[in-house]
């Protein structure tokens, strides 16, 4: 059977037309991801959040956000990691915990974590992969994941440079289900949150490493003065510390009669140690003079020998 040009134009145009709602409801729900910075093998970008096709009701994240870098830098901080390189370590030891990323990546992630921030959409989340510091080449990598929603920052993570995955053999991709047993915390005063399961994130599978942050209840605890009683004495403390401190490192007027007694019991104390001291020593010279007197008593009261008579 011939199909002339005309009708073959027809059959292509209605598939154009039918294919044309499945192409763009792909595009709907499989968005690529946004670079938003990628040198010296650190990559920050934005993707869509699996946690939302999860929930119900739809709840969307809290972006873009405007946080400045020294809130994320102190938010980021606290956030420690533990895990154990293969499998038999974790068995024989407790893993310690350390910080998720280090001082200096910290230093060079938090302007570009920032601007994506400021760039992400309520259906996005900022992901991140950094590569193993102080190291040439290496396939360890810190990867995860953050976004805010409601009062919370969450923070997701799929694994961390500082423990090396199991040798699968033969060349295997690393399993999913391999987490080498890490596990977030936060070091104090700040606390983790505890987030109500109406708020709580619907996690992926294999997405079973995350924590969550109460973004002003950390920020206050960070932000808080110090109490009176942690400051034992001002050169504990840098100049502008001693100065934000104020009175509160001043001594009371209490707490100074409280010292001028303690001392002045210290010094009555000291003497009488003294005086006892002295007597003491009084007191051994006699027994000693006493001693020396006996014995010459007994040495004259002792009776001579008598010659035997012939």
């Amino acid at each position: 059977m011939q199909i002339n040009k005309s009708t073959g134009r027809i059959i292509l145009s209605c598939s154009l037309l039918l294919g044309a709602p499945v192409m763009s409801s792909c595009s709907l729900f499989s968005p690529a991801e946004r670079i938003v910075y990628d040198q010296q093998g650190i990559r920050i970008g934005l993707e869509p959040d699996p946690t939302l096709s999860r929930s119900a009701p739809l709840t969307l994240n809290r972006h873009p956000a405007e946080l400045s870098v020294t809130e994320l830098e102190a938010l980021l901080r606290v956030i420690q990691v533990s895990g154990w390189s293969g499998t038999l370590v974790g068995i024989l030891s407790t893993p310690q915990p350390i910080p998720l990323f280090t001082p200096k990546e910290l230093a060079m992630v938090s302007g570009k974590l920032v601007a994506a921030f400021r760039q992400a959409t309520p259906t996005e989340r900022i992901f991140f992969s950094l590569p193993k510091p102080d190291v040439a080449y290496s396939e360890d990598r810190t990867v995860g994941a953050l976004f805010m929603r409601g009062r919370y920052l969450h923070v997701v993570v799929q694994d961390h440079a500082a423990f090396i995955q199991a040798d699968t053999g033969g060349g295997e991709l690393k399993d999913l289900r391999d987490t080498k047993g890490m596990k977030l915390s936060v070091a104090g005063p700040a606390q983790a949150a505890m987030v109500p399961d109406l708020e709580e994130p619907q996690w992926a599978p294999f997405e079973t490493v995350h924590l969550s942050l109460n973004i002003k209840d950390v920020l206050a605890h960070l932000t808080a003065p110090l109490p009176a009683r942690t400051i034992r004495s001002g050169a504990e403390l840098p100049p502008a510390a001693l100065q934000k401190t104020g009175s509160a490192a001043a001594p009371s007027d209490e707490l100074q009669l409280q010292i001028r007694e303690l001392t002045s019991s210290n010094l009555e104390l000291r003497s009488r140690l003294d005086d006892q001291k002295k007597k003491m020593e009084e007191l051994n010279a006699q027994m000693e003079r006493l001693r020396l007197e006996l014995d010459q008593t007994k040495s004259k009261k002792q009776p001579s020998r008598t010659r035997p008579t012939p």
